[in-house]
């Protein structure tokens, strides 16, 4: 993944790459970083004059690195993988049938205009047909109508489609449009469905075309296409074609982190992926108006390395792990960057290749140019680095940079400026004469040995290891729940109950919920923040052996919140493990200890609040009061109560926030939202002396709200704790056989399993997750024997694996049962 200003530098230099010279004779570089290069004296007296090295993020692989290791030192694809991407293993996935949806960004919120000049378009759905042009416009919110006419016309978004044009569909939600030939077998260009842009440029793409919408109401083309027909134009877009001379290894390493960066990437609702600045996809070949002779965009060179690596993707840990999220840039500059997504940083002698002219450059940046990025400072008067990253020359990449001025100073980070001033990457270093006032912005220069070590098998956790484990059990007295204002006890982000770092890639963090003594459990909400990959959170007691459990799903850049109780050690503490590199959040909302706090009563699920109802969306900003007591069946005399979350349709990313009317809103949040996707968490929340709880969203969304339970004087039941284990996986059979799938139920016992006595028991606290789900859709859960109830306990997209834990009522014979809406996986 890179920004757009390096896929246009990249494909500038492409076409210089061509002319190469195979087999011209050249030096291998040394194994020490390239020093800066000679400093010409200084003329310009009004700009900053710096040195740098890299092009683009650094995360991952190096594209000139790959080039490099394999022209000219004969590593292998596999070779080049392993060292970029450690911790992550080569396995192979059957992609016969499978395909990548694309937001062709250049068609945002314009109409989808698609022509074939042999006149073979259809639309699904639509009767008629063959055409040779077909429209797509949105003429009311969410209604779309569709023209067509047997000739190839690309219409301007003013054309009122009059002659020669006919409305061929109306009230369409969506449009598909396809040709009848295959178009991933096909070698004509003419064949494919071509897309019309502002700009007259027509452009050809393999597979279907579809004008969506967003969930905010914005207009987006798509384009589905099989993965494999894809990355023929993605790889020559990404890399030279003409490096396949020397580099053909290379390019297949770029097929395979290519690859498996699409599949594992879920960037929106409507569609997997973009075109520009996601990979770069230029589609199977462009074309100047509807008549101009087709300009290919795929190679021949490049297309062998898609075949000779068909299906082969790249896994973490081991062969059955989650998709690594295999990110990558143009250069490293000589040492590989981190963002915390669990792939070690590593130096990158192969960077140092001769004919890259992005490992060391030098740059000027006009002081204009700063005063009109950040016209706050005033008149620039300053810069100083404050923070590096530790590897390579100058300290490293830069992570902390204050430019200051005569009204003021802004604090950025590096990747933040280099951005704002067009530089190639966060890699660089101030020449001091060229700053105001000639101070020095950066450490001595060094020059840093590149170390020859193959890659650490592992993370490297420092002190966020799990205790030794010793045996000791937990409390599993019966105990009450007293709850407490929301409070949060760890922010990785900032360094609260921990050190300012994410948690990595298997690395344990040790909470201090800081409970009463003689606490049994904990109610937290935990909260992964921008994942460098999909993986999970397992928390357990510290001290026992790590459960096979997981209580929240992390998803790759996303906020994802997760609700858990959590038994304590005898210490107090409770552990969390992460199988992927993440920023981590913890808030506490109570405790539960024998003889102190109140008693559980765990009722059918019923529904207190639903936004739908009323068609309005709560807005941002906005609070809504929820009673908890009467016809929803909370006791007379409930102090808290057990919800369910569910958000819907939300506009933006944000959170939602549940706590205790008519007290402050608190430093928490209940539910994390990302933009068009369903999401549900399950909260343990006190209520006000009138039996309220209020719900405040940061953003515009539906929320549904869900009763399962109540606390107080009159309710039956206590909390006995037990070291989490998993009673279902549907996936290798255990406990249910198969896949969860809609209009049937599935039932497990749970009274005399894990611990769990074998009789007595009402109710049992579940984290159940969703586990490759074709389609959307929603997961509820019941005690075996009685109605399904008309409320779910966890909503899913299609593809992502949701976790959510609830507590819920067994049967009278200690039974839980679960329904699904569509087909799905299920853990529990």
């Amino acid at each position: 993944m890179k920004y757009t200003v390096e896929a246009t530098t990249r494909r500038a230099l492409a076409k210089t790459m061509m002319a190469i010279v195979v087999g011209a004779a050249v030096l291998l570089a040394p194994m020490v970083a390239t020093a800066a290069p000679m400093r010409p004296e200084r003329v310009d007296t009004s700009a900053l004059v710096i040195d740098g090295h890299g092009a683009g993020h650094g995360i991952g692989m190096s594209q000139w690195g790959a080039y490099g290791y394999a022209a000219d030192q004969g590593w292998s694809a596999a070779q080049i993988l392993d060292r970029y991407y450690g911790g992550t293993v080569s396995t192979s996935l059957d992609t016969t049938s499978t395909t990548v949806t694309v937001r062709l960004m250049r068609l945002d919120d314009l109409q989808t205009a698609v022509v074939n000049t042999r006149g073979q378009l259809v639309v699904d759905g639509v009767d008629g047909g063959p055409w040779g042009s077909v429209v797509a416009r949105e003429t009311s919110p969410g209604s779309y109508t569709v023209w067509a006419r047997d000739d190839s016309v690309c219409p301007t978004a003013t054309d009122t489609l009059s002659a020669g044009w006919v409305v061929v569909a109306t009230g369409r939600a969506s449009v598909v449009m396809r040709p009848l030939t295959d178009t991933s077998v096909s070698a004509a260009y003419a064949d494919l469905a071509g897309v019309c842009e502002p700009s007259g440029t027509v452009r050809s793409y393999r597979g279907i075309i579809s004008a969506v919408n967003g969930a905010d109401g914005s207009n987006h083309t798509v384009n589905e296409v099989p993965v494999e027909q894809y990355l023929r134009s993605v790889i020559a877009s990404e890399m030279s074609p003409a490096w396949a001379a020397r580099g053909s290894q290379a390019l297949q390493a770029q097929a395979i982190a290519s690859r498996t960066y699409a599949l594992a990437e879920k960037r929106y609702s409507y569609a997997r992926t973009c075109d520009l600045i996601c990979q770069s996809y230029t589609g199977a070949a462009t074309r100047t108006g509807v008549n101009g002779a087709f300009r290919r965009n795929e190679w021949p060179s490049t297309d062998t390395a898609v075949t000779a690596t068909v299906g082969v993707v790249r896994r973490l840990g081991s062969a059955s792990g989650q998709l690594a999220y295999t990110m990558f840039s143009s250069s490293s500059g000589g040492y590989s960057a981190s963002n915390g997504n669990g792939f070690p940083v590593v130096a990158d002698a192969g960077d140092a290749t001769p004919t890259n002219p992005y490992h060391s450059w030098t740059a000027t940046v006009a002081y204009t140019a700063i005063n009109q990025a950040w016209p706050s400072i005033g008149t620039f008067a300053g810069i100083s680095v404050s923070k590096r990253s530790g590897d390579g020359d100058w300290g490293g990449r830069v992570l902390t940079i204050t430019v200051s001025g005569t009204a003021g100073s802004v604090t950025l980070t590096g990747d933040a400026f280099r951005r704002a001033v067009g530089m190639k990457s966060n890699w660089f270093s101030i020449r001091p004469e060229s700053i105001p006032g000639g101070v020095d912005s950066s450490p001595p220069e060094t020059t840093t040995t590149v170390p020859v070590t193959a890659v650490p098998a592992g993370p490297s956790c420092g002190d966020r290891v799990s205790p030794s484990i010793d045996g000791s059990g937990i409390a599993t007295a019966g105990a009450r729940f007293t709850p407490t204002a929301p409070r949060r006890v760890v922010d990785t982000r900032d360094g609260t109950g921990t050190t300012e770092t994410p948690l990595g890639a298997g690395c344990t963090l040790v909470v201090r919920p800081g409970a009463a003594a003689g606490a049994t459990a904990v109610a937290v909400n935990l909260v992964t923040v921008n994942a460098s990959a999909n993986g999970y959170l397992t928390a357990y007691p510290c001290r026992r052996a790590r459960p096979v459990t997981s209580a929240v799903q992390s998803l790759t850049g996303r906020v994802v919140s997760g609700s858990a109780i959590v038994p304590l050690a005898a210490d107090g503490t409770f552990c969390i493990f992460s199988s992927a590199a993440t920023d981590v959040v913890v808030d506490v909302f109570g405790a539960f200890a024998p003889g102190a706090g109140s008693l559980f009563e765990p009722v059918a699920a019923a529904r207190l609040l639903d936004t739908r109802t009323s068609g309005r969306l709560l807005g941002a900003g906005q609070v809504v009061r929820i009673a908890t007591r009467g016809a929803a069946k909370a006791g007379g005399d409930d102090t808290a109560v057990s919800l369910t979350v569910h958000a819907l349709g939300g506009t933006a990313s944000g959170f939602v926030t549940l706590w205790p009317c008519d007290a402050p809103r608190p430093l928490a949040s209940s539910l994390n939202i990302t933009a068009g996707t369903p999401v549900s968490n399950v909260v343990e929340v006190a209520t006000n002396i009138a039996g309220e709880v209020c719900a405040y969203s940061s953003t515009t969304t539906h929320i549904m709200v869900d009763l399962q339970g109540w606390y107080g004087p009159s309710a039956t039941t206590e909390f006995h704790a037990v070291v989490p284990y998993r009673l279902v996986d549907s996936r290798s059979a255990a406990g249910w056989s198969g896949m969860l799938n809609p209009g049937a139920s599935k039932r497990v016992g749970v009274a005399g399993s894990g611990g769990v006595p074998a009789s007595a028991v009402r109710a049992a606290v579940f984290a159940v997750t969703t586990v490759g789900p074709g389609r959307a859709g929603y997961l509820t859960g019941f005690a075996c024997q009685t109605p399904l109830p008309a409320v779910s306990m966890l909503r899913y997209p299609a593809g992502v694996n949701v976790a959510v834990s609830s507590t819920q009522m067994l049967s009278g014979t200690g039974d839980w049962c679960a329904s699904a809406s569509t087909s799905t996986n299920v853990v529990v």
